[in-house]
């Protein structure tokens, strides 16, 4: 069994260390992993204090906001700074799950707030992209972020209840892995197939680093027409998939994920 033994004082940073550089999830992808390890020093540093998970959460949106309105000024400089706050809204999105491992601090409000607030910051963060693009470009670039906030939002209520279908009330981090678990286990279906590759984009852990990419290229616009045509697939994607998987309600959803198990 991996780990530290704790012999000495000497040790005890050691161990600190170790701790922190496991405290990540086994589904972590490249991107994920990458931003845990930029967000291993700030998280050692809190495990020491009194700052909650929660804190670290509210302080991403926080962040957040300040993203959103420096891409509202319709400037490259501004754009680029806003892209930079957003990475750093993204990095107190993987914190504060370590912290709450690393604390024993995870809780059902947790998750449920760390939700609300990256589900928030997408919409301000969008809202702020097309109030920029409309300044920058002109007002045809509304259309693009109006159909944009349009599918967020539908997306953020079908993915809802997709959750609702999905989890038990009281275990809502469940949530992830067992979406990704039947997504793997019905890879042969070109509909689910699809649904990965959008569902892997759409996590904030990795779209900090795309937004990043296209905002510095100068590729913001395209960013909005993409992000527009993927968040209205998103929600019709996950209806389906809460048709093909968990039409039959929790009971339904529950045997046939243990059938895959």
């Amino acid at each position: 069994m991996e780990g530290v033994l704790v012999t000495s004082e000497s040790r005890i940073a050691e161990a600190e260390r170790f701790l922190v550089a496991h405290s990540g999830k086994p589904s972590d992808g490249i991107h994920s992993r990458f931003n845990r390890l930029l967000c291993r020093p700030a998280v050692r540093l809190f495990s020491h204090t009194a700052v909650t998970p929660n804190w670290v959460t509210l302080g991403g949106l926080v962040v957040g906001i300040a993203a959103a309105l420096m891409y509202a000024r319709g400037q490259y400089t501004a754009y680029v700074t806003g892209a930079l706050l957003f990475f750093l809204s993204g990095l107190f999105d993987e914190a504060d799950g370590m912290l709450a491992r690393i604390k024993f601090r995870e809780s059902v409000f947790g998750t449920w707030f760390e939700g609300f607030v990256d589900e928030a910051t997408y919409l301000l963060l969008f809202g702020g992209i097309t109030v920029g693009l409309s300044r920058d470009r002109g007002p045809h670039e509304l259309t693009y972020g109006y159909l944009l906030l349009i599918g967020c939002a539908l997306s953020i209520a079908v993915t809802r209840w997709q959750r609702k279908l999905a989890t038990a009330p009281d275990r809502p981090d469940e949530y992830a892995e067992r979406l990704n678990r039947l997504l793997e286990a019905d890879s042969s279906n070109l509909v689910l197939h699809v649904v990965r590759h959008i569902h892997m984009f759409i996590k904030k852990g990795v779209s900090i680093h795309y937004l990043l990419i296209f905002t510095v290229l100068g590729g913001l616009p395209w960013l909005l027409r993409l992000a527009a045509l993927g968040s209205n697939l998103t929600w019709a994607l996950a209806l389906y998939f809460n048709r093909r998987y968990f039409r039959r309600g929790k009971a339904g959803a529950v045997a046939r994920d243990a059938r895959i198990v």
